[in-house]
């Protein structure tokens, strides 16, 4: 009799013992989630996984063409329960439905790069200082132009990103906040008139949108000889197509012209002195960054954070870690890896 209820005293053991690992085991999981929109993205996506994996860590990571095709990928990932959700989201604002599931199954979210919009299921957000990015493509054309010393007035034509892009907002009002007070003043001069970000944005940041807006502006408003001073542009894939615009359609001098993702052919277009600077985030700050946020949150511990007022989603204030970017011109093109 002794031996039977030994027997059974091990076997309860061991059915415990194997329900405490599956729990363990969950709480080690991390499914990631990211839009497959660049290779930048595919590439950010597998060096968190790999550094996780490394720290013991079960990995899930799927890349999403959609809006539609991402949310179903989050949908089965809460379903799995995993100890923490990171998303890099294909439309910061279609996430909202989806995520309150994560949200009753108290699934830590992580939004990676693009805050993830109208959503209280958002418990944290990696990226880089994004308003900060656009005020320092503000304060280049301001000091390229010499603005301060009441120089001007100057032409210049406003681009900004994809709407459904939050970053893209935040890029605009950072520059504007920069750029707005020479505009009242009448130092800047936009002859389109178009500067509000409805006017101005470039759908999906698709470099043929912008080219096509760019000939438009060419054609309308400097095809008389009018120069062109500046053109504020939000990466560097609208850069390029504002560059191949003014080759094809504008015989005056290359205009200042911002961009941003510091790509190699913006590199080399501001090595040729066609495009004046980038703005260079250095991905391996930012995934390292975000390996780091993922690891206290499935652990149980409070991440680094560095702001907790300025990220508000319309639903709640994230608190979140942002990276330092870097301003790149042909001086220091050595700094981007």
């Amino acid at each position: 009799m002794k031996k039977f209820f030994l027997t059974l005293f091990l076997l309860f053991s061991l059915v415990f013992a194997a329900g405490c690992g599956n729990e363990a085991a969950t709480k080690k999981t991390v499914a990631v989630s990211f839009a497959n929109s660049s290779p930048s993205w595919q590439r950010n996506g597998e060096t968190i996984k790999t550094a996780l994996e490394k720290e013991g860590f079960a990995v899930t990571l799927k890349f999403a063409d959609t809006a539609a095709a991402q949310e179903k990928d989050v949908e089965d990932m809460i379903d799995s329960a995993p100890g923490c959700l990171v998303i890099g989201a294909v439309d910061s604002s279609a996430l909202a439905n989806v995520l309150k599931t994560a949200k009753e199954e108290n699934i830590p979210v992580i939004a990676y790069d693009r805050l993830i919009m109208g959503s209280d299921a958002v418990s944290y957000y990696a990226s880089f200082d994004n308003a900060g990015i656009g005020e320092a493509m503000g304060e280049y054309i301001e000091a390229a132009l010499n603005l301060k010393s009441g120089e001007g007035s100057y032409n210049i034509e406003v681009f900004a990103g994809d709407p459904a892009d939050n970053n893209a907002h935040l890029f605009f009002e950072g520059a504007m906040k920069v750029l707005e007070p020479y505009f009242n003043n009448g130092q800047l001069v936009c002859p389109s008139g178009e500067k509000d970000f409805n006017s101005v944005a470039v759908k999906d940041w698709n470099p043929q949108n912008a080219k096509a807006r760019m000939d438009n502006l060419l054609a309308a408003h400097y095809a008389d000889g009018a120069e062109l001073n500046a053109v504020l542009s939000p990466n560097d894939g609208v850069a390029g197509a504002i560059i191949n615009s003014l080759a094809e359609s504008y015989g005056g001098a290359q205009p200042v012209i911002t961009g941003q993702d510091a790509d190699k052919e913006a590199l080399q277009n501001i090595a040729d002195g066609r495009q004046s600077i980038t703005i260079y985030k250095n991905p391996a700050d930012l995934t390292a960054k975000c390996v780091r946020m993922i690891k206290a949150v499935v652990e149980g511990t409070q991440p680094d954070i560095n702001d907790v007022s300025t990220y508000n989603n319309g639903a709640v204030t994230v608190p979140s870690y942002l990276c330092v970017p870097y301003v790149i011109d042909s001086g220091n093109l050595n700094v981007v890896e």
